[in-house]
Parts: structure tokens; sequence; C-alpha cells
């Protein structure tokens, strides 16, 4: 519980809200999609999954955990995505896991603009690890940390960038 509080007090003192992107990608992402009203009531995790879905128009949607109210969520919201097919334009997983997301970016399951999604980044010092190594992952360009979440792009065309958003 400690380990939460005092990384929960550390983000907050090292982050910032959209003045202080100068990326017009994640510009626009942080204000038009994270910073939107959302009716869902969950948690917040699965409200930037939904957003997402909806602000990338997403097609093809992995989710790591067979989670069923979360699947009929997304597809009561947006009939139209395919759920377990790739490539994906966004794949949700709970916990930052090294070897799927090794296995990821060596197969052909994702392409430029997909999104990683990962539900949990502070909840122990292991988790928090692991999400520090998908960041430093080479193919990894962006990387959004939202304290309850965080998110990685693979947008070649994007310098290597690390953001801390308070949503």
């Amino acid at each position: 519980m400690l380990y939460k509080f005092a990384s929960y007090i550390k983000f907050l003192f090292s982050s910032s809200n959209q003045h202080g992107i100068h990326s017009p990608f994640m510009y626009d992402y942080v204000t038009k999609c994270l910073y939107t009203k959302s009716n869902f009531k969950g948690s917040k995790s699965i409200q930037v999954l939904l957003k997402s879905i909806g602000y990338f128009k997403a097609n093809a949607v992995h989710l790591d955990l067979q989670n069923h109210h979360i699947q009929n969520l997304i597809k009561s919201k947006y009939p139209n995505v395919e759920l377990g097919t790739g490539p994906y334009d966004i794949i949700y997983v709970d916990h930052p896991k090294m070897e799927l997301v090794n296995h990821l970016l060596n197969s052909s399951t994702i392409h430029n603009d997909t999104m990683l999604l990962i539900g949990t980044l502070y909840k122990n010092r292991k988790i928090t690890s692991q999400w520090e190594l998908i960041k430093r992952n080479d193919r990894v360009t962006v990387s959004v940390d939202m304290y309850h979440c965080g998110a990685v792009f693979f947008r070649k065309e994007q310098a290597k960038e690390h953001f801390k958003i308070r949503t």
C-alpha cells in the first residue's frame, strides 16, 4: 500500500496536462480522447479503452483477458469492432507482461498505428519495472503513463518520447 501511495505522489509531481505536450499526435489524443466525458462508470483503464476505440476508430481489438463484461461493453458501444482477429488496432492487457509484448512485437499482429493499453502500472514494484522495460523497447516510440493505466504506440514517424498525463 505504501508503494502505491508513494508512486502516486511521485506521479503527481512529474506529470502534466495537455499544456505540457508538444507532440501534435499526443496533444490531440489527450484533448480529443482522454479528456472527453465518459458514460461508463467503471475503472479508469476501461474508460480509456472505450474512449480510445472510438477515437482511433479501431476495427480490431485484442483483450488479453476473457472478461465477458468488457467484451459485451465493447460490442454494445462499437458493434463493428472485431474481437480477437488481428492485426490489431488496440491491444488491452491487464498487467504488463514482457513475454506477451515480445511476442506481439515480433509478429504480424501489430502495425504502425497499433496501441497497446496496459491496465495496471503501479500495483507493485514488479509490475512497474515491467512497464519500464516495455517503454524502453526499441519498437516503442511513444508511451503514455496515466498512472491508472499506460499506453504505448509503435509509430515509426514519431520520435521516441514518454509522457506522464494526469487524466
